[in-house]
């Protein structure tokens, strides 16, 4: 018996558990900080595309539920690589210390809120924020595709001769 919600479920906090278990620390477990970059990179690849291949195939929409676990993934994989170069170089960031104030920045990050309390004060940490920010740009694009498809769908699909069925 499938349950769909029950997926729904586990997958997000199974990825905030990986999070927050991964080991990073860098006197504790050196293997940790290569880990942790390996599961980043091929994270944010993984995201990268299955979203593009969501988005160009016509017959297969993107759904809400898609776009909110990449933005999960997403939003974890830069917490953890906040939490890394805050670790390995404390001068880069102001403000954060432990794994959820990278999830807590990450997440004002995407959210284009910005509360000053954390911020990217080293170049590295900069580029990384800018990253993500051109991210949260395309994710908002995505956003905005999906609900004008939603909208496209709603009111009909064109006809053989060219008018639109009424909804």
């Amino acid at each position: 018996m499938r349950r769909p919600w029950l997926n729904r479920l586990l997958l997000p906090v199974a990825v905030l558990l990986a999070y927050f278990l991964v080991p990073v620390d860098a006197q504790n477990a050196p293997a940790g900080v290569v880990i942790g970059a390996v599961i980043a990179v091929a994270g944010l690849a993984g995201v990268a595309w299955v979203v593009a291949d969501e988005v160009q195939r016509a017959e297969r929409r993107l759904r809400p539920v898609h776009l909110l676990l990449a933005l999960e993934l997403v939003v974890v994989i830069f917490a953890l690589v906040y939490f890394v170069l805050a670790t390995r170089s404390p001068a880069e960031f102001s403000g954060l210390h432990t794994r959820l104030d990278a999830l807590y920045f990450s997440l004002t990050t995407v959210a284009t809120v910005g509360y000053g309390d954390v911020n990217a004060a080293g170049q590295l940490a900069r580029f990384i924020v800018s990253v993500q920010l051109v991210f949260n740009l395309a994710f908002v694009a995505a956003l905005v595709g999906l609900f004008q498809g939603s909208l496209r769908d709603g009111r009909g699909k064109p006809t053989a001769t060219g008018t639109d069925r009424p909804g």
